[in-house]
């Protein structure tokens, strides 16, 4: 494999999850670890196509 993708403690990242939104539907803990510390960004700080 060319061009391994390694994290800080060596392991080899076999797969890749890249969100372009802030809006994520898997809630799942390594985005989203509590519900109550959930922050939103606000909808003017979000890049857009405009």
């Amino acid at each position: 494999m060319v061009g391994k993708l390694i994290d800080g403690k060596g392991r080899i990242a076999r797969k890749l999850r890249i969100s372009v939104t802030d809006r994520c539907n898997f809630a799942c803990l390594f985005c989203m670890p509590h519900k109550n510390e959930i922050r939103w960004i606000p909808q003017q700080d979000i890049l857009s196509f405009e």
